[in-house]
């Protein structure tokens, strides 16, 4: 994930998420909407789960696991800031079903890295899709390609855009990392994070690279070719004129009107308040939709066309803190869906007018991770 990129360290971040973590939920404007919200745990022992495709017909809500740790006697290479990742394949896919069947992973043993010898971080399948009967999956990387070259042929699904059989088979088909490295020398990471999918192909926030490269929006059509679609510069942050917020993109999803919305993550130390939801039309400059959010992992559209908005936690590597499920109503005010209880979420998926389901504890080291029901009423 690229919001580990910035000059403050993790301890010292850490030491910031309660403060944070507080000031991200006073400061979001809450509409005159009263609702009551029930959690409801559905599912626990995932490995670090992201990304959710809810298939309403199936009734089942698939979840992209990144992971757990890696053995240290696995090929190793460095990624961004120089972070010692270990490559595993402890990557997979579980499926819960509403019916009541037994919930279990379907796909495993998909390609995965983890930091060596800290606080553990696991970067793998990070969101996916289903189209045309085929799994569509984003696979960070956290590096670049010199770096994934590092870790051998079978860490080659890194840092792409692949399709997923149901038998399991990957197919790679959209290398986000050597799109940056010929369009951005200098061994720019790549870190392909979540996605959207329709005729157009697929639409991916590229949660990588370093000042005015590399944040961006990318096209990746069926047949592996890849064009931006909009660049996300830094800019000065409103809480500290003197430092540089990275927008760090890493979600992404088509509203009715045709037009992609995307949210960032922003880089450490996570100014709370900052992080902002981007409109982007093809072929135009990209727009502040939105902002005053913090730590955006993930927004889906609801029935009505409304926004809804995932943080999470105000240190996203702090398993203890909670994000918060924010709507955006048609008149933009906004009501708090959710939030005591939402661990360090890392995807929602809207699965009915007044029901998401979302995963938690998102950056786990793998076992401790839960799927989350949000009734709303």
């Amino acid at each position: 994930m690229r919001s580990i990129r910035r000059r403050a360290q993790l301890a010292a971040v850490a030491a910031l998420g309660a403060v944070l973590s507080a000031q991200m939920l006073a400061g979001a404007a809450q509409a005159d909407v009263a609702v009551t919200t029930t959690l409801t745990v559905v599912a626990e022992g995932l490995n670090a789960p992201r990304g959710l495709y809810y298939d309403a017909g199936l009734g089942q809500v698939l979840v992209a696991e990144a992971g757990v740790a890696a053995e240290n006697t696995n090929p190793c290479g460095f990624a961004e800031r120089g972070l010692p990742m270990c490559f595993g394949r402890s990557g997979s896919v579980f499926r819960y079903s509403e019916s009541g069947a037994p919930s279990q992973r379907i796909i495993t043993g998909l390609p995965s890295t983890a930091l060596q010898g800290g606080p553990t971080v696991v970067i793998g399948l990070h969101d996916l899709n289903v189209r045309d009967g085929e799994l569509i999956a984003s696979f960070g990387l956290l590096g670049s390609r010199p770096y994934r070259d590092s870790l051998g042929p079978a860490a080659v699904p890194l840092g792409q855009i692949a399709r997923i059989s149901m038998a399991g088979k990957v197919k790679p088909f959209g290398d986000v990392a050597t799109f940056i490295d010929q369009r951005y020398p200098n061994n720019l990471e790549s870190d392909p994070y979540g996605l959207a999918t329709g005729d157009y192909g697929t639409v991916v926030a590229n949660a990588g690279g370093h000042t005015s490269q590399g944040n961006n929006l990318l096209l990746v059509r069926p047949n592996g070719e890849i064009t931006e679609l909009a660049q996300f510069p830094d800019r000065p942050s409103l809480t500290d004129p003197t430092d540089t917020i990275t927008a760090v993109p890493t979600t992404v999803a088509q509203g009715s009107d045709g037009a992609f919305y995307v949210g960032e993550l922003t880089g450490a130390p996570f100014y709370a308040g900052e992080a902002r939801i981007w409109r982007v039309v093809p072929g135009q400059p990209a727009t502040v939709f939105a902002q005053g959010f913090s730590t955006i992992i993930d927004i889906a559209f609801d029935q009505q066309g409304r926004l809804v908005v995932l943080q999470t936690g105000a240190n996203p590597f702090n398993n203890t803190l909670d994000g918060a499920l924010i709507r955006i109503e048609s008149g933009g005010t906004r009501t708090l869906l959710a939030s005591t209880g939402l661990r360090n979420p890392g995807g929602v998926v809207v699965a009915g007018p007044n029901r998401f389901y979302v995963t938690t504890f998102n950056a786990s080291g793998g076992g401790v991770g839960q799927l989350v029901r949000v009734d709303i009423s």
